[in-house]
């Protein structure tokens, strides 16, 4: 007998819902593309300075596909680890670009997710 059962609580899984569920097949559809498109500018031409940069972009669009599975799991850290790879995003396009605007790119996927988690009040499910 498990120790959930001997207190006499249940544990069940929390409900997702379609929004929450479709957003974060997005998000790892996101981070997927995003490691693509890293692997493929890793051309000749960008073989100066900006090398560590796009290499870093792929570690953070590999760390973003793990923190949404952290997140479909209910895992607080994955939603921490999203937040954390948003930031890094942001600084390293914006290196990249030498524009704030791409940053607004990084941002967008965060603030979703944000408002996802207020107006549907999941946040209460993370542990």
């Amino acid at each position: 007998m498990s120790k959930a059962q001997e207190k006499g609580k249940t544990t069940s899984k929390p409900n997702r819902g379609a929004l929450w569920g479709t957003w974060l097949v997005l998000l790892m559809l996101h981070g997927l593309g995003a490691i693509w498109l890293a692997y493929v500018s890793q051309n000749p031409e960008y073989a100066d300075n900006r090398s560590l940069i796009v290499t870093s972009l792929v570690i953070a669009a590999f760390l973003q596909v793990i923190s949404v599975i952290g997140m479909w799991f209910w895992k607080t850290w994955g939603l921490y680890l999203f937040i954390a790879v948003a930031f890094i995003q942001m600084a390293a396009h914006m290196v990249l670009t030498a524009t704030v605007w791409v940053g607004f790119y990084d941002a967008i996927p965060l603030l979703i997710t944000g408002y996802i988690l207020n107006y549907k009040k999941l946040l209460q499910h993370f542990s």
